[in-house]
């Protein structure tokens, strides 16, 4: 049987979800007051994806607070805005109630970010054959493999399912080169700055020179330290080696722990839409589809 998992970056399509409904009609809220742009948002996207696919399981992930790299830098991330306290009530709101009453069990680990739980969480799901990640963030495209693929939203138009072909396609190198093509070249959706001179197309060929021939002596030569050695990065090796350690994700977070979805009951959803006002999720027809793509009624 050809099990599939479906890993959402709950932060990053909240926030993308949430942006494009203030934009289009502002803030939604019920009519006592809690905020629900974003959960109304982030579920139009959820569900729209869990009905193409007959996912197995989905797990949502989530960003805990404490990130390490904030710490390690304090450019890191510089550039985003600081929250409203209404985003904060809305997201809360999708993490703590929306989720867990629709059967999901949210992950997020306190000092990591939510990629690096997505990281560890495809690599210990030994069980699945297919794992897809849906998330609006480029980053995560470095987990793609034979058995990985990344979902990337963009908008309710603009959807791209990419595998290995698609990432040297976008960028024009291999997930597994492209940590290295953003320590090269910088960031600036994460504030991270590359070596100066170097842009993308000049890193995608310090890399493509950095790969050792099949007759090349490379002994215990990591990938970083081949680019190291390269003429262009010599001199600012230790900026390629700190952005190196920021763009990396750690496919080892300790203490994940991670449970498999189970399908809510109907009248518990009728509840959950209830409470929140979404009625148009109550409508029959829309409420059949998202039924099924719940699998309420299964055991």
């Amino acid at each position: 049987m050809n099990k599939k998992l479906l890993i959402v970056d709950s932060h990053a399509l909240f926030h993308r979800s949430r942006s494009a409904l203030t934009r289009a009609m502002g803030e939604m809220s019920t009519s006592y007051g809690a905020p629900t742009t974003g959960t109304y948002g982030f579920l139009n996207v959820l569900f729209s994806i869990i009905e193409q696919y007959d996912f197995d399981c989905v797990i949502p992930v989530f960003d805990a607070g404490n990130n390490w790299r904030k710490e390690e830098s304090t450019e890191y991330k510089a550039n985003r805005e600081q929250s409203s306290t209404a985003h904060y009530a809305d997201m809360n709101l999708l993490i703590e109630e929306v989720l867990p009453g629709l059967g999901f069990t949210p992950v997020g680990i306190k000092g990591y970010e939510a990629d690096d739980i997505i990281a560890t969480i495809s690599r210990q799901a030994l069980a699945y054959q297919e794992i897809f990640i849906l998330t609006c963030d480029k980053d995560l495209l470095q987990l793609v493999n034979n058995k990985v693929k990344v979902i990337l939203f963009s908008s309710a138009k603009k959807i791209q399912v990419v595998d290995i072909s698609g990432v040297k396609e976008i960028f024009g190198v291999y997930p597994s080169d492209l940590k290295y093509f953003k320590a090269l070249a910088g960031d600036s959706s994460d504030n991270i700055a590359g070596i100066k001179g170097i842009g993308p197309k000049t890193a995608v060929k310090i890399i493509e020179e950095s790969v050792p021939g099949p007759d090349d002596e490379i002994g215990d030569f990591t990938g970083a330290d081949r680019i190291c050695m390269h003429q262009k990065v010599r001199d600012n090796a230790g900026v390629f080696l700190a952005n190196l350690r920021l763009v990396t994700l750690d496919n080892d977070v300790p203490n994940v722990r991670w449970f498999a979805s189970s399908a809510p009951s109907e009248d518990s959803v009728q509840a959950l839409f209830t409470g929140l006002e979404f009625t148009s999720y109550l409508k029959p027809a829309r409420f059949k589809k998202i039924k099924a793509a719940l699998k309420v009624g299964e055991q």
